[in-house]
């Protein structure tokens, strides 16, 4: 009995190293398909994915604001909503998918939201115009289901809300947890759901960081996970200042069926660009690396691709990854992963 014991001690010992030290798979240029060469835009906004096709948004123009296109082809099906000062024109957008299908695209400076949905077989859109509680202290929000949207609020203690609840409820402490005046700028990030595993994201624009949160069937929260890289960091008159040299997050978070995936750069095969060199839209300066997490935050791959690359989004039910692109031009691609 002893030694069967011992036995599996040794084997569950073995099994929780190896799963700590995972072999990273460096993979050089990976194949991948043009969807679209037809980007016509200064610069691409925020792209997402849903059942077949990818929206982007154009953050720059005033007309049709909103693409979709259809990943099969490569067609733009339609483009939709405007940029004024019209009752349903926009002036400060965000984007996000609806759990029932279509997208959502609330204002951020005033309370209007309006829901879109393409008809994929008649290239027609829809939409319902909609008031929503604007606050302005809100810098990203997801819709779950039932009616419940999710919100990242930077400089709240507890980081995300979940209202549409009777009541509502927050959670999520902050990354760093020292007293300071400027959190809103600090805890900047993205986040994602992955309404197949019941799994929220985060990941931090300023600093390396990475945090999963499991949503559980009687609609709590809890952190299952959290990885970041050693902070160098002074606070001075309440103010948090990182060293210049310090390692900044990733540009942009997917997700996939099985993985977190991150947009940065990667120092060992790029050139390490200074914040100087990143001002204004200097495309070339653009990471073009991704790095792939399980969702157990162990980094499994890091894809250099030969271009830089400004957008992600994934899909959920495969491991597929689509990328706008700067090649020289802009081009939305492919990935398998």
């Amino acid at each position: 009995m002893k030694n069967y014991v011992l036995s599996f001690l040794i084997v569950a010992f073995f099994f929780a190293c190896s799963e700590k030290n995972v072999e990273v798979q460096r993979i050089s240029n990976l194949e991948y398909v043009v969807v679209s060469d037809s980007i016509y835009t200064r610069m691409p906004g925020k792209i997402l994915y849903k059942d077949g096709l990818v929206f982007w948004e154009d953050p720059i123009s005033f007309e049709n604001i909103i693409h979709a296109v259809d990943v099969k082809n490569g067609t733009e099906l339609v483009a939709f909503g405007n940029r004024g000062e019209g009752p349903n024109d926009f002036t400060e957008t965000i984007i996000s998918l609806d759990s029932e299908g279509g997208i959502v695209v609330n204002d951020l400076n005033k309370p209007l939201k309006i829901h879109f949905q393409v008809d994929i077989d008649k290239k027609s859109v829809s939409f319902s115009s909609y008031k929503y509680d604007c606050d302005a202290k809100m810098t990203r929000l997801l819709y779950l289901d039932k009616g419940k949207v999710l919100y990242l609020y930077p400089e709240a203690e507890k980081m995300f809300q979940v209202k549409g609840d009777a009541l509502g409820y927050s959670f999520g402490e902050r990354p760093i947890k020292d007293e300071m005046n400027n959190a809103y700028d600090i805890f900047q990030g993205q986040i994602v759901y992955n309404p197949q595993r019941r799994l929220l994201v985060y990941s931090n624009l300023i600093f390396p960081y990475l945090s999963v949160y499991k949503r559980s069937e009687s609609e709590g929260w809890s952190q299952i996970g959290e990885w970041r890289e050693d902070l160098d960091y002074t606070i001075s008159e309440g103010k948090l200042n990182f060293a210049p040299e310090s390692k900044k997050g990733a540009i942009e978070l997917a997700l996939t069926n099985d993985y977190i995936v991150l947009l940065q750069r990667d120092t060992e095969v790029e050139e390490n660009i200074s914040n100087k060199d990143m001002r204004g839209r200097n495309m070339a300066s653009l990471p073009r690396s991704l790095f792939v997490y399980d969702y157990d935050l162990n980094l499994r791959k890091i894809v250099n691709m030969p271009f830089p690359m400004l957008r992600l989004c994934g899909d959920v039910e495969t491991n597929t990854i689509y990328a706008m692109s700067v090649n020289p031009e802009f081009e939305l691609i492919k990935l398998e992963l």
